[in-house]
């Protein structure tokens, strides 16, 4: 008999503990609650569970889109921002109120929060975001900082990078012009020539006139192969640099130029390349078959010889 009694009063509170335990906790009320559409009780729930100091991130994600579900911009807006100040370290939180506060079209506030995330992790997006922006709204001296940041965490795109040269040549900075010009001498496409213009002028300016002809040599082929489908007619931008080194230094600049055509030639056959100079590894300079626009270069006791059109 008292076997018997023992075990039912322990069946009768192991089926207490079953029941207690398969009660469905506050989170589970929620989230069925949301599964099946009932929002509104949700929502209640989750406000009281934020009211009451409890903040996992799961539940104020849930509570901010019930707000936002119901265009309560207001206290979702004050969710986020709670979320963010409750973990100011966190990029996924920065990201999530900058994109609300572009939602709600608060445009200040966003940038605002753009600026404080890229300090966090910059990445390439933010800046683009960025940038776009400051251009907009004419604030160059923000969009020169950023590019700066980006040029010194080698994460500057190459018409960034050649913009931001020409910012700093044009303020007569010209060591920080010269550090983004070469930056995009590096990374931009081998045809692109105004920035590289400017990059031999700042070199010149800089006292480093050998290493600015040495570039400008180096450029020549890949210019004058640019002109070829670009510039049907009148002045190219391998003529105009072979001016430009021509003005500087002609006898180094006649050195280089032949250097670089006597590399080129071999693989394009025989004959000098239209519109630059002919060299003859023996006698130097000879001869040029040029128009007009490169007929500057010729030596004087040479013959120039042109094409008839």
């Amino acid at each position: 008999m008292f076997r018997h009694i023992v075990l039912m009063v322990c069946l009768a509170g192991a089926a207490l503990f079953a029941g207690v335990a398969m009660v469905p906790g506050e989170r589970e009320q929620w989230t069925m609650l949301v599964r099946d559409g009932h929002n509104q009780e949700a929502l209640k729930i989750l406000r009281a569970h934020y009211q009451s100091g409890r903040s996992d991130v799961d539940a104020v994600m849930h509570l901010y889109k019930l707000h936002m579900a119901f265009a309560e911009i207001e206290p979702a807006t004050r969710v986020l921002e709670d979320l963010v100040a409750l973990h100011p370290t966190s990029a996924e939180a920065l990201a999530m109120l900058a994109k609300h506060y572009g939602d709600i079209q608060n445009t200040g506030a966003k940038i605002a929060a753009l600026e404080r995330l890229f300090e966090l992790s910059p990445t390439a997006q933010t800046a683009r975001e960025l940038l776009a922006h400051y251009r907009l709204a004419g604030a160059f001296g923000r969009e020169e900082k950023l590019l700066r940041s980006l040029l010194a965490k080698e994460m500057i795109t190459a018409n960034d990078a050649e913009r931001l040269g020409l910012m700093l040549a044009a303020r007569g900075d010209l060591y920080g012009a010269r550090e983004a010009l070469m930056r995009f001498d590096a990374i931009a496409n081998p045809e692109r020539s105004l920035g590289r213009f400017v990059l031999f002028d700042v070199m010149v300016a800089t006292g480093d006139k050998l290493a600015a002809l040495e570039k400008a040599a180096s450029w020549i082929g890949y210019f004058r192969k640019a002109s070829v489908h670009h510039a049907p007619e009148g002045d190219t931008a391998a003529a105009r640099l072979v001016r430009m080194m021509m003005a500087l230094d002609e006898a180094a600049a006649r050195t280089l130029i032949c250097g670089a055509q006597r590399d080129e030639t071999p693989a394009r056959g025989s004959g000098p390349p239209r519109g630059l100079m002919g060299c003859d590894p023996a006698a130097g300079v000879q001869t040029v078959d040029a128009p007009t626009d490169t007929a500057s270069i010729v030596p004087s006791d040479q013959p120039v010889r042109r094409r008839r059109r």
